[in-house]
């Protein structure tokens, strides 16, 4: 299908999207949700889904809402959704003020008899320029600079209501995050974020250094990272990036190292390439 001029220039930017065909697999699905996500994490935006192969009320605006949210803590609020020309729909994306919007769990879907990955808990996705990508530490710092006093607005609320317990404040003022919440007493329970991961103590090994250590090539461990879905899941992996934000290298951790040597053990002559999990 040849693309018109306009329809070229929509695709290109970072708050609007073009898709020729919509069908309602469940890969289509979490791509369109990983859309709405980076771009309600961005400044919001326009999906435009020209032609429908699915009942239309699907993609309305109350059942998009729910599609998405099942996803994500916060909730997004405010998605639109309206009909567009004769087949189409047109979603929008609100510039949210709740941002940053986390999935709470894995987006999968099947591609023949192999469990792909769309997204993963715990990931924060963004737009930038047309791809959607994960965050980085510039994204996380407009973050923090656009969206610190209505953070801070968003807790003296909460903590009104709950006594917070071993709150820590940083020399310059600004409150560090709140520590975990012990013995069920009230309070808010939150994750401690260090500045930065340095992959270097946290993320020790290569794909080379695990097929090394386990006794295997490394194109045999590759694959089987990417089989076992744990490549680019940040529970095991971290992504180090150049300045422009171009994942160069990945390392793993000790929990990667012991759920492969775990796995080995329990399937020793597995096949990667052929082989079904």
């Amino acid at each position: 299908m040849k693309v018109k001029p306009d329809a070229k220039r929509l695709e290109e930017k970072e708050d609007k999207e073009l898709k020729s065909n919509f069908n309602g697999s469940p890969k289509e699905w979490l791509r369109l949700i990983k859309t709405i996500t980076a771009m309600a994490n961005t400044k919001g935006g326009i999906i435009i889904l020209e032609k429908i192969s699915i009942d239309i009320s699907q993609l309305d605006s109350a059942q998009l809402d729910d599609k998405v949210n099942s996803y994500l803590e916060p909730r997004i609020h405010n998605i639109i959704s309206e009909k567009y020309r004769k087949d189409g729909i047109k979603i929008i994306v609100p510039d949210s003020p709740l941002k940053p919007h986390i999935f709470k769990k894995d987006g999968i879907y099947l591609e023949g008899n192999k469990q792909k990955f769309s997204f993963h808990k715990g990931q924060i996705w963004v737009r930038h320029s047309s791809k959607n990508e994960t965050i980085t530490w510039d994204d996380f710092q407009r973050f923090v600079k656009k969206e610190l006093n209505s953070f801070l607005e968003r807790i003296n609320i909460i903590a009104a209501q709950y006594p917070l317990k071993e709150l820590e404040v940083s020399k310059e003022g600004i409150p560090l995050p709140i520590k975990p919440v012990k013995d069920n007493e009230k309070g808010i329970p939150a994750v401690i974020m260090k500045e930065k991961i340095d992959p270097n103590v946290e993320y020790p090994y290569q794909a080379k250094d695990l097929a090394k250590i386990l006794g295997k090539n490394q194109a045999f461990i590759v694959q089987l990272l990417k089989v076992l879905g744990l490549k680019e899941d940040p529970t095991f992996s971290f992504e180090v990036k150049n300045s422009s934000g171009k994942v160069i290298m990945r390392k793993y951790n000790d929990k990667c190292l012991e759920k492969l040597r775990k796995f080995l053990v329990e399937r020793p002559l597995f096949n990667p390439w052929h082989d079904e999990i």
